[in-house]
C-alpha cells in the first residue's frame, strides 16, 4: 500500500516553476530541485516522474497561476483600451520589479526546448493561441464599442500584441528601462487609432 503524500503539490510545483523560470531547463539539476522542494528523489519521481515530466506540470502550473492570471485584466469589464494599457502597465511593472530578468517562462521554454521537443513547442504554441485570443476579444470588444478605429483586423492586432507582449519579456530580462518599455507598449497600442 502506498504511502500518502506529505506534501502539497501545488506549492512545491511553485517551487520548481520558479527554479525552472530562474535557472532553465537545462541548468536545472535534479540536486537543485531536491534543494528548492526539500523532497528526497524517490518522493519526486513517485510524485511527477523523471525532470521532464516535472517541467512540463511546471510550465502548466505557470499558465493557470500566471499567465491566465494576467489575462484575466483583458477580460475585465470596462473599456477597452484601458484594459489593455492595465494589462501592459502590469506587465512592465512585474517585469522590472519582482520577476526582473526572468522573462517568461513560456518564452525561455520556446527557445531553449521548442525546437527540439515536440510537447513543448505544443504547450508554447497553445499558450500563444490563448494570449492571442483574449487580445483578439478585447480588441473586437473595442472596435464594438466605437473606441478603436482601425483598418486591421481584430486577429492581426491580436497576432501583433502577441508578438509585443513577447517582445517585452525578452527586453525587460536584459535590463532595458522602463521608458523603452513603456515606449513600446504606447506605440503599439497605437494600432489601434
Amino acid at each position: 500500500m502506498a504511502r500518502p503524500r506529505s506534501f502539497d503539490k501545488a506549492h512545491v510545483l511553485d517551487q520548481v516553476m520558479i527554479l525552472f523560470w530562474e535557472k532553465g531547463y537545462g541548468a536545472t539539476s535534479m540536486m537543485d530541485i531536491q534543494k528548492a522542494t526539500q523532497l528526497k528523489p524517490g518522493s519526486i519521481y513517485d510524485c511527477f516522474g523523471g525532470k521532464h515530466e516535472l517541467f512540463l506540470e511546471a510550465v502548466q502550473h505557470y499558465r493557470t497561476t500566471i499567465v491566465r492570471k494576467r489575462l484575466e485584466k483583458l477580460t475585465a469589464p470596462g473599456p477597452a483600451r484601458a484594459r489593455l494599457e492595465e494589462f501592459f502597465e502590469d506587465l512592465i511593472q512585474f517585469s522590472l520589479g519582482e520577476g526582473k530578468k526572468l522573462g517568461c517562462l513560456m518564452s525561455n521554454t520556446a527557445v531553449e526546448l521548442a525546437p527540439h521537443d515536440g510537447q513543448m513547442r505544443e504547450i508554447v504554441q497553445s499558450n500563444l493561441i490563448e494570449i492571442a485570443q483574449a487580445f483578439c476579444d478585447v480588441v473586437q470588444d473595442g472596435i464594438e464599442r466605437g473606441e478603436f478605429k482601425t483598418s486591421e483586423s481584430p486577429e492581426d492586432i491580436a497576432r501583433f500584441l502577441t508578438s509585443t507582449l513577447q517582445g517585452l519579456r525578452v527586453m525587460a530580462k536584459s535590463s532595458t528601462s522602463e521608458d523603452t518599455l513603456k515606449t513600446s507598449c504606447r506605440l503599439a497600442l497605437q494600432i489601434l487609432g
